[in-house]
């Protein structure tokens, strides 16, 4: 018999397996990173058209696991939807920053490891991305994430001496952690240069302008210190960029 949870949960990933079935990749709230197969999911009846479960879509889960097979896939038994993700709605911009919170948290995420407070920073990014700039919403939720596991950098010191950044320019480095004086900075390979613009938006100092340029510049950076600190590129990275990249109409 199978120990049978049932949990909040955020489709981050999925894939089609067979005609009708599912591999799912959710984030649950109380229980963390659950790697779930979604038997028959796609498998509609006569009077219902049965399409799978989407990505980013809320629901109440349900699924069990034989104990001892962590490792393996666990077996989802009911998906009651409490909300899909209206960011596809809202352009491609919003679509792919929305698609790239759910790339980096998985990442991030150990299975089975809970993050509650991240799980509803997420939620809200999610409801955020259809109203507010969904950029600077992208950012405030990688900011958190780095807070939650333990990856925040350190942006208002030399994270070589600890002493003030008072000289320009400012480089970041991944490996040591963070903003690099210009003492420092020679001595290390991995670095990359900082826009000043962007730190008061990072750090969250008052006033912090929100101007499309700083918030690229704040998302560069984070992005930057993801890659470095994983070893691996978000795969919506350059589908983000491209987006952000395409002229308004």
């Amino acid at each position: 018999m199978g120990i049978v949870t049932k949990d909040l949960g955020i489709v981050l990933r999925r894939l089609d397996y067979s005609e009708t079935s599912q591999v799912l990749v959710v984030f649950c709230r109380e229980g963390g990173l659950q790697r779930l197969i979604a038997k028959g999911i796609k498998r509609g009846t006569k009077s219902r058209v049965a399409t799978g479960i989407d990505l980013l879509e809320t629901g109440r889960v349900t699924f069990s696991r034989r104990p001892g097979s962590e490792a393996q896939l666990g077996t989802l038994t009911e998906w009651l939807q409490e909300s899909r993700c209206d960011a596809a709605r809202c352009g491609l911009v919003a679509w792919y920053a929305a698609q790239y919170a759910a790339d980096r948290t998985s990442q991030m995420t150990e299975e089975a490891d809970p993050h509650p407070d991240l799980f509803d920073a997420l939620q809200q990014l999610l409801d955020e991305l259809s109203t507010a700039p969904p950029l600077l919403a992208l950012v405030h939720y990688l900011l958190h994430l780095l807070r939650e596991t333990g990856l925040s950098p350190q942006l208002t010191q030399c994270a070589g001496c600890g002493g003030p950044i008072t000289r320009r320019p400012i480089h970041f480095s991944a490996r040591r952690g963070g903003l690099l004086c210009r003492d420092c900075e020679p001595a290390y390979v991995e670095k990359r240069q900082v826009d000043p613009a962007a730190l008061p938006l990072l750090t969250g100092a008052a006033g912090a302008a929100g101007d499309a340029a700083n918030v690229a510049s704040a998302f560069d950076l984070l992005d930057y210190h993801l890659t470095e600190s994983l070893g691996q590129p978000s795969r919506v990275g350059k589908a983000l960029r491209d987006a952000l990249s395409r002229p308004r109409r």
